[in-house]
């Protein structure tokens, strides 16, 4: 049908230009009458979905795919919805030979807080077909509310995800099993069209153009069924998640290894741990050498959760499985070491105002603490919310949870903080099924810690016992400061010699004060 719409338009611009010898004895006239109509082809190139993510109080990313190759792709970004008085991002290209015809635009230098609108700028047009919205998280303590869920079959058009963008969340955080391809072969094209099945889905697509995502995998959408790190299909999930996701920087890197991160809003801290590809298999012997998160990752946790204690009144563990429970397929009650080693870490580090959000089992489920502590002194309990399945046959995993466990599709969840800058941060939850109403729901408050950098000991004064006391935990193994942040004098996240030097200075030689992390 083109070939005769080209061949329609060059004979009647040729009878009423050119003679019938002249117009067929001149290719080069032919193909310089076509050239406006392969150019007209040429930017009729457009984005076929995009997501954005990475949000932070002046910047995102967005991630997008383009119809076809083009050398030249930019954000359009501005605060009108018509996309008038734009800023743009830097240009990326889009070759399917290269990167899936994926590109990789992030725009920086934007204002906290603020609702942003993007399109794209192709070869140079602009493409109207392609608008999205993201938005800035506000700078300092505020209150904000965000959207969870997991578990939805593949390509699913649920009225669930309609509902989720209806509250306009800052971020909507999916806990995995973004599709059930169950993918047990080394091909990266499979991952890649098992993501343009998702994106095909009308109220996905638009919720993710919508509200920024962050996203970590389960089992199904990583591999097959409780998948592990012996999956076949491993290199390939890891490569197409940094090929698809507009992700956080990944704290093991780039190329084949684990995908966890770990982001903040206000006083929040999100920790967030890829329990698939660096665990070992389910059914190996439950034994000290058994692990779920895999050595680097664990102690990357465990410095995640040194760090943020105190500087972060809330500290969220986003764990895609149970944690809580003594019997299933799958969950933490198959790695009871780790578990025990992990609770005893919190228990021992004194890690307070910590709470999970979880997925895999299809459920809405929350526990206030009541059933997961499982260190040895008893002093590592916190609340634990499961938000699923979004669309997926109803199951109930580990347990008992004080609140109840409601299985279910059309679920998700909404977690609310309000932080008014005060000495408490209140937490709702709220897990609701796609009619919008409340199935459980559970609210609790954090304390803000008053941390003094420098202060070693915990008096709130700085003194030469701060000193002490610091030099005998780096050298004697003594009584640690009561967080990082307050032993943490020279604020590069360490305890070290330079910690004792840094305040020996201030106290004695009028030195800089300790600055905090």
């Amino acid at each position: 049908m083109i070939n005769k719409l080209f061949e329609s338009i060059i004979s009647q611009i040729c009878s009423q230009h050119f003679s019938r010898n002249f117009r067929y004895s001149h290719p080069l006239i032919l193909i310089l009458l076509m050239t406006p109509i392969f150019s007209a082809i040429a930017q009729s190139a457009q984005v076929n979905w995009s997501w954005s993510g990475a949000v932070t109080e002046s910047s995102f990313r967005v991630n997008a795919r383009t119809s076809v190759d083009s050398v030249a792709v930019r954000l359009i970004v501005s605060l009108n919805s018509d996309l008038s008085s734009p800023t743009y991002s830097s240009l990326d290209t889009a070759l399917g030979i290269k990167n899936n015809r994926i590109v990789k635009l992030r725009i920086d230098s934007l204002l906290p807080g603020t609702d942003y609108y993007y399109g794209f700028e192709i070869d140079g047009v602009k493409d109207t077909t392609a608008y999205g919205r993201s938005r800035t998280f506000a700078d300092g303590p505020h209150s904000f509310t965000i959207a969870l869920a997991s578990c939805a079959q593949t390509g699913s058009t649920h009225e669930v995800f309609n509902t989720i963008r209806s509250h306009d969340p800052v971020l909507f955080l999916h806990l995995g099993d973004l599709h059930y391809q169950n993918i047990a072969a080394n091909n990266i094209n499979l991952y890649r069209n098992a993501f343009e099945s998702v994106m095909a889905s009308p109220p996905q697509a638009a919720l993710y153009r919508d509200i920024p995502i962050a996203y970590i995998w389960d089992d199904h959408d990583y591999g097959p069924n409780n998948s592990d790190s012996t999956s076949a299909s491993k290199s390939a999930a890891r490569l197409a998640y940094r090929e698809h996701l507009p992700h956080y920087p990944l704290s093991s890197g780039e190329g084949n290894v684990p995908i966890n991160y770990a982001f903040s809003i206000g006083r929040v801290r999100f920790i967030v741990c890829d329990m698939r590809s660096a665990r070992s298999p389910a059914f190996s012997t439950d034994n000290p050498t058994k692990t779920m998160l895999g050595a680097s990752q664990k102690e990357w946790f465990k410095r995640q959760l040194l760090v943020a204690n105190g500087r972060y009144p809330l500290i969220v563990w986003v764990n895609t499985l149970p944690w809580i429970g003594n019997t299933g397929d799958d969950g933490w009650y198959l790695y009871t070491n780790e578990r025990r080693e992990i609770a005893n870490f919190i228990a021992d580090n004194d890690i307070r105002g910590l709470c999970m959000l979880s997925g895999d089992a299809h459920m809405l489920a929350i526990d206030d603490g009541t059933n997961s502590d499982y260190s040895t002194s008893e002093r590592a309990a916190f609340p634990v919310f499961h938000a699923a399945a979004l669309d997926q046959t109803g199951s109930i995993k580990g347990g008992p949870y004080s609140h109840g466990a409601f299985a279910g599709r059309g679920h998700f969840g909404l977690m609310t903080v309000s932080d008014d800058g005060d000495s408490t941060i209140s937490v709702s939850w709220s897990g609701r099924n796609q009619d919008d109403a409340p199935i459980i729901e559970y609210s609790f408050t954090v304390p803000v810690r008053n941390i003094v950098c420098g202060d070693a000991n915990g008096n709130a004064a700085i003194d030469l016992a701060d000193v002490v006391l610091l030099v005998d935990h780096i050298f004697s193994g003594g009584t640690a400061p009561q967080t990082l942040s307050n032993g943490d004098a020279d604020g590069n996240l360490y305890l070290t010699v330079s910690d004792a030097v840094t305040l020996l200075r201030y106290l004695l030689l009028g030195g800089s004060e300790p600055l905090c992390p």
